[in-house]
């Protein structure tokens, strides 16, 4: 695992699949509180086991990382995701933007990661009946305005 906090937090990102969790115990702290569109999980334990469980049909994932803003042990980045999963889209890739707030301990460990991305792009957009239903929720609201 790499020293410097932004490449650590690039290798944990771009290096973690089903076959490396392992990883993630020299990434989060014991405490860690991880945050994103589906929930709040609380402790390395809970996010091994929500890692384990989102990555699952996962065939290919990768970061660009396209900004970073520090200060001091607080991080944020802002990435593109691109993905392949099983009965995702067809198995053809996918994309999403968004960005993550890390939060780095004394330890060197993160304590705090909440991600940031619009959960309609990235999974609902790609089943074909939320995509419908997601298109006439958006149809409604462009109406309403």
């Amino acid at each position: 695992m790499p020293v410097n906090r932004s490449d650590k937090i690039r290798y944990a990102f771009n290096e973690l699949t089903k076959d490396t969790l392992g990883i993630l115990k020299d990434f989060y702290a014991e405490e860690v509180v991880f945050q994103d569109p589906l929930g709040t999980i609380r402790g390395l334990n809970g996010v091994m086991n929500y890692y384990e469980n989102m990555y699952a049909n996962v065939q290919e994932i990768h970061f660009d990382f396209t900004n970073e803003v520090v200060d001091g042990n607080t991080y944020v980045v802002f990435w593109t995701l691109r993905m392949k999963v099983k009965g995702l889209n067809g198995g053809e890739e996918v994309s999403c933007e968004g960005n993550s707030i890390i939060r780095f301990n004394d330890d060197d460990l993160v304590e705090f990661h909440r991600d940031y991305f619009d959960m309609g792009e990235f999974i609902y957009q790609h089943v074909p009946v939320l995509r419908w239903l997601v298109g006439k929720v958006n149809k409604r609201l462009a109406h309403s305005e």
